[in-house]
């Protein structure tokens, strides 16, 4: 049973509220075009306003499934080395449907979308055990049924998140011990990000994730300046988490009806390929580091550094980032030497990819 079939099943009883949900939408959207330019025949000033006002309601959402925590705890150990993982995984998804609120289970089909403004969800208290194969788990299972359809380049080990060999000494390195700036992933790849999700096994050093949304960013920014962002392009570069140096042109903002608008949008700096964002024409670059500038005093949101939190976001409406580990630079390079998945202080697994839009019944676009 897919992840598609499982939704069916699970909201069956409430398939005619599904269909006067998805009406709404359909009602809803034709009234945006009714009401709406596009955004190719508005006037500088309108395309400014809309701007504004687009991203200004978007939105993180955080959830407890503190509530259903004892179910998914007695499901892993009743299960653990009985069936395979792909099963349980399927039969965990399943689990999810039966036992969680209809509010919270609908939010799996809202992250990213124009008309939902859910840029990302936190949920926490989804279990309690310390255990890297219930934190894989739960953390595969929960990214599918977001649709997120996790990708492996041969070039990159993205999966588990900790202290490595040399990770002291590094920074903008999700295996090093140093600060991550503000960035979204893989803005050098061909093939879009569309969502990025975090799923904590341990964190004994308490270094949330740290969201910043563009809104807040460019609270501060004129118009002019938000015009010059908006038709503004950049190069990307590939740091120390690839193997390979890859690069990238492209717009920093884009918009389409469907996504709204999305940034790309990368503030690290690697030790190798320096700035890993750079303005094509750089008589703009000042604009981009203004961006980077407002960080340290931006308004933003952080996860939840426990045991059983999960975190997605759409890839192009949050930036994420932490602070440098809560531990010594001496006790994190005696971890990345010494330590493997049950004794590293701090152990996130990680999936990024594409929507997988065929596993939705209604999305934001009215389609069912």
């Amino acid at each position: 049973m897919n992840a598609n079939a499982i939704l069916k099943s699970r909201l069956q009883p409430n398939v005619g509220v599904l269909d006067e949900l998805c009406l709404v939408n359909v009602i809803e959207k034709s009234q945006k075009k009714i009401k709406q330019k596009s955004l190719e025949k508005m006037t500088n000033q309108e395309k400014i306003n809309f701007f504004r006002a687009e991203i200004s309601q978007e939105e993180l959402i955080v959830l407890d499934f503190e509530y259903i925590s004892d179910d998914v705890e007695k499901f892993w150990f009743e299960n653990k080395g009985r069936i395979d993982f792909r099963r349980m995984k399927v039969e965990l998804m399943s689990l999810f449907f039966e036992k969680l609120n209809i509010e919270d289970a609908n939010f799996f089909e809202k992250v990213g979308f124009s008309d939902t403004k859910v840029a990302g969800v936190c949920i926490k208290n989804i279990f309690h055990t310390d255990s890297d194969k219930l934190a894989l788990l739960v953390h595969e299972s929960l990214s599918e049924l977001f649709g997120l359809v996790d990708l492996k380049y041969e070039y990159e080990e993205h999966k588990a998140l900790y202290l490595k060999p040399t990770g002291e000494n590094y920074r903008d390195w999700g295996n090093g011990y140093g600060e991550i700036t503000p960035h979204s992933d893989d803005l050098y790849e061909s093939l879009n990000i569309d969502l990025l999700s975090l799923t904590v096994c341990r964190d004994k050093t308490k270094t949330p994730t740290t969201c910043f949304f563009p809104k807040d960013l460019l609270k501060d920014f004129n118009d002019n300046e938000i015009l010059d962002l908006l038709n503004l392009k950049a190069t990307f570069k590939s740091g120390k988490n690839v193997d390979i140096l890859k690069t990238r042109d492209r717009n920093i903002i884009e918009y389409s009806e469907k996504y709204g608008f999305r940034f790309f949008l990368d503030f690290r700096v690697d030790n190798v390929t320096g700035e890993r964002m750079l303005a094509i024409d750089r008589s703009k670059q000042d604009l981009l580091n203004k961006l980077k500038n407002t960080i340290e005093n931006c308004e933003h949101k952080v996860s939840i550094p426990d045991t059983g939190t999960f975190l997605i976001v759409a890839n192009h409406k949050v930036l994420h980032s932490r602070q440098r580990m809560n531990i010594s630079k001496d006790l994190a390079r005696e971890y990345a030497y010494n330590t493997d998945f049950s004794n590293t202080p701090r152990l996130l697994f990680r999936s990024k990819g594409p929507r997988n839009e065929q596993n939705f019944m209604c999305n934001s676009s009215g389609e069912k």
